[in-house]
């Protein structure tokens, strides 16, 4: 019956997914042929995001300049991280020569780790034209394309992005739909920590209603992602369907926003991050939990 169950969930959603891979979305996942091809258009900005700094500066994509996940959110002092304000984002865009017409690429060595998280501030704030490198540094070196370790001299630019608020989710927001059916709560962590066996806040376990499926699974064993079809049936098999408003949290939306990525590149038309995530839910005793 499960079976049945699934085949009719995918064939009543087929409305709101186009059938070719990525489709919906062109542009927001790009292989190294493309990036390779398009190194030296004037609108473009490469980001790089590796773990370590030291290593971007032994070698890296030519053009590319250096960020660390952490200058791409805010800690906060009861612990995890927030998202910048406005005014952060606009220094931080300003920075990294980052235009309202500028093709933005991000690439990691963590599967897309730390690119989504800049991705998913980038999106928040209302920048459209950002991709993410399919398979990171690691793909690139495969292609044996040519780094450089020259760090370029990139000009401040004055951009004002504005916050999209509808996509970012209080505690409060998620606590008052949790028995609301038009809204899918997609846990990012381990199975340990959904369950409550790896505890890593005040207590353990999940938001009730939140179905798991661990970040790790979006990816191939090479560090690029599965094909569109093979992540729409993971999802759509937990019923994340396109039909919901799709709510992403982990212990600090860093796993996350690396689920937030998939789903928009699936096309999934209301996709929300909750910032905090599990390192505020789980410390907090007013919020109910599931284990």
């Amino acid at each position: 019956m499960m079976r049945n169950w699934i085949g009719a969930l995918l064939g009543s959603i087929s409305l709101f997914v186009a059938p070719p891979a990525f489709a919906a979305e062109p542009g927001l996942l790009v292989d190294t042929g493309w990036l390779s091809a398009h190194l030296h258009d004037a609108n473009l900005r490469i980001v790089d995001m590796v773990t370590e700094a030291e290593a971007y500066q032994k070698a890296h994509l030519p053009g590319a300049v250096y960020l660390n996940v952490n200058d791409a959110r805010v800690g906060v002092p009861a612990g995890g991280f927030r998202l910048p304000t406005e005014d952060e984002a606009a220094r931080l865009l300003g920075a990294l020569g980052i235009g309202p017409d500028t093709r933005v690429v991000i690439y990691d060595d963590a599967g897309g780790l730390h690119a989504a998280r800049l991705f998913f501030t980038l999106d928040v704030f209302g920048h459209a034209k950002a991709s993410l490198l399919d398979g990171g540094i690691q793909a690139w070196q495969r292609t044996k394309f040519p780094f450089t370790t020259e760090i370029p001299r990139i000009a401040r630019t004055d951009y004002r992005p504005r916050l999209r608020a509808e996509l970012v989710a209080s505690a409060e927001w998620v606590r008052d739909r949790l028995n609301d059916p038009a809204i899918a709560l997609v846990d990012a962590r381990t199975p340990a920590e959904y369950a409550g066996k790896d505890v890593r806040a005040k207590r353990g376990g999940h938001i009730p209603g939140a179905v798991n499926i661990d970040w790790r699974e979006n990816l191939r064993p090479d560090g690029t992602f599965k094909p569109a079809d093979e992540l729409r049936r993971m999802y759509v098999a937990k019923a994340v369907t396109p039909d919901k408003t799709a709510v992403t949290y982990c212990q600090t939306h860093h796993r996350a926003a690396h689920s937030y990525f998939v789903l928009r590149l699936l096309g999934y038309p209301r996709v929300v991050g909750y910032d905090r995530s599990w390192i505020e839910w789980g410390n907090r005793d007013d919020l109910p939990i599931a284990q």
